[in-house]
């Protein structure tokens, strides 16, 4: 049986030699204790021996709706009912993290452990609560409209059933479909349980069991359909822990095992009909369980990892790497030197409805940005809106002033994509003058509309209302109006280019701005005395597609 697995391995050994360009560490600060001072440390290790993303322990569930947040509460609404921050001072302060890491061209990962023994996958409230806590660092921002927490990606650990009974996959196959929700486009990650047992028990012997029984045996044990989950996550990590101890006695078995959970993993992702899902597996890189690392299991564990199919390697843990500097060794060994990922950085500006994103200050160590390309979801809702281009500055009509939250994406000839968010203010496009006009002796209101330079050329339609702005209407899906349809918004609508309302409706100029007046003739209106006439407009393309609406303005009838 030895001799057949040698043979197996050694038929694609060189691919194995290729250097990997995805390779990360774990770092988990509640074993540690206050690791705040060894920031630099760590970003310094990470470029010294080719690692581009950490993998940072920020959270843990302790029980039912409670947990422990491990990193600095930067963001400053930590609701202290989920549980304690920092306890003991143990943990890091993640913020300053992600800076120093930024830098220095690497990632930064935060991952989330999700349930316990004590807590399963079908308790509802638990759930919920967890959606919170990714709201917690994905959902809070700085005045620059940069995130508090700019990570490039969630991991989830222990997303699964952990020692339970009636396990049913389905509740962690949509909890993270709500979490992949909650994150719109930012990466997700997950940790799968990948077991010898499930994989080679119950000889060890490297004759492994089937694809079909191992992913029978993971979704109705563990609750994890790798298949499913495959089409929701970013990066699917088995996490294939192997040491020399009780299980595997030679380096080949040790490759063996660590290449068939790369290997199932890719094949759950064709399957899925998403070949190219990044496959990860974690390695082990501490001793414990009987087990002991050495520099021979790394490079079994991260040979096998490519061997598989694998698209790179993490190492589980980073504290144990830095006691045992020998264990660098095999990791810079398969890893392509410096960090090799593209940074991506962007700005947002929205004066009025038409947003500016200019992506030009994103970089690539060993890249020029020629080969760079972006793409981007104007909304944050986790389908892009636009297909990868090359690096430069584009604008967006947004559909209605207020915050928004937009993803950038930037890829590198490698086909390496980093990740940023950006959250921006779409400002007023409707000016009304004068504020307060006389029903006795008339005038004018003009209606003034500026969307900015994307709306150039489009259609549009002033609209008013005497009875107020809540709760409005909705003109389409995502396009919802602060203004009441009443009869005055009725019969301006239906004669807006001539009679009273003049320039009503049209198409914006090059600058995407437009302006409608009405006339009020003397003594016509006092019926309206003390009330607010308000304003707004729709905007549509020549098909007739909602395009924009505006905000709302008042003139004071008097």
């Amino acid at each position: 049986m030895f001799r057949r697995v040698a043979f197996a391995l050694l038929a694609s050994a060189l691919a194995a030699q290729a250097p990997s360009r995805d390779v990360s560490v774990g770092v988990f600060p509640f074993l540690v204790g206050n690791m705040d001072a060894r920031i630099s440390e760590i970003v310094g290790n990470c470029q010294s021996h080719g690692i581009d993303t950490l993998y940072v322990s920020a959270f843990r569930t302790t029980g039912p709706q409670t947990g422990d947040l491990w990193v600095t509460d930067s963001a400053g609404d930590w609701n202290t009912a989920w549980g304690p921050v920092r306890s003991g001072g143990a943990g890091i302060h993640l913020a300053n993290l992600i800076t120093a890491c930024h830098a220095a061209n690497v990632r930064v990962v935060a991952v989330l452990k999700c349930f316990a023994d004590t807590v399963q996958p079908d308790n509802a409230a638990h759930k919920q609560y967890l959606l919170d806590v990714i709201d917690y660092f994905v959902d809070a921002w700085l005045p620059s409209g940069q995130p508090v927490y700019d990570l490039d990606g969630i991991a989830l650990d222990y997303v699964r059933y952990v020692g339970g009974t009636n396990v049913n996959a389905a509740n962690v196959t949509n909890f993270v479909d709500d979490v992949r929700q909650h994150l719109g486009g930012l990466s997700l990650h997950a940790y799968l349980i990948a077991n010898r047992y499930s994989f080679d028990g119950p000889v060890y012997n490297g004759a492994f069991n089937s694809y079909s029984a191992t992913m029978n045996s993971l979704r109705t044990q563990f609750g994890q359909d790798w298949e499913q989950l495959a089409t929701r996550l970013d990066v699917l990590m088995p996490m294939a822990y192997t040491a020399d101890g009780s299980i595997y006695a030679t380096a080949a078995l040790h490759q063996a095992y660590v290449a068939k959970t790369a290997e199932y993993a890719r094949t759950a992702a064709t399957n899925a009909g998403v070949p190219t899902r990044r496959v990860v597996p974690t390695i082990k890189t501490y001793s414990g369980e009987g087990e002991t690392t050495t520099t021979t299991t790394i490079d079994a564990s991260i040979t096998g990892a490519l061997l598989g199919g694998g698209d790179g390697y993490q190492s589980f843990r980073y504290q144990f790497l830095v006691n045992n500097p020998s264990w660098w060794t095999p990791m810079a060994a398969h890893a392509v030197p410096g960090c090799n990922w593209p940074r991506p950085s962007f700005t947002a500006s929205s004066p009025r409805l038409t947003t500016t994103l200019d992506p030009t200050a994103s970089s690539d160590v060993d890249q020029s940005t020629a080969s760079l390309t972006v793409r981007y979801d104007f909304d944050g809702d986790g389908n892009f809106d636009s297909p990868f281009l090359p690096l430069g500055s584009t604008l967006r009509l947004e559909r209605h002033p207020g915050q928004w939250a937009a993803t950038l994406q930037v890829r590198d000839a490698d086909g390496h994509v980093g990740t940023t968010r950006r959250r921006h203010l779409a400002g007023s496009a409707v000016t009304v003058t004068p504020s307060v006009l006389s029903t006795v002796f008339g005038g004018s209101m003009q209606i003034d509309l500026d969307v900015g330079p994307a709306g150039a050329g489009q259609q549009y339609l002033a609209i008013a209302s005497i009875t107020g702005t809540t709760p409005g209407f909705t003109w389409a899906p995502g396009f919802p109006v602060a203004l009441n349809v009443d009869a005055v918004t009725m019969l301006l609508a239906s004669d807006p280019t001539s009679g009273a309302l003049q320039n009503g409706a049209g198409s914006f100029d090059n600058n995407g701005h437009a302006t409608a007046v009405l006339f009020v003739p003397p003594q016509l209106l006092t019926f309206l005395s003390g009330w607010t006439m308000h304003w707004s407009f729709l905007c549509a393309n020549a098909q007739g597609q909602p395009l924009c609406v505006g905000d709302t303005r008042g003139v004071l009838l008097l």
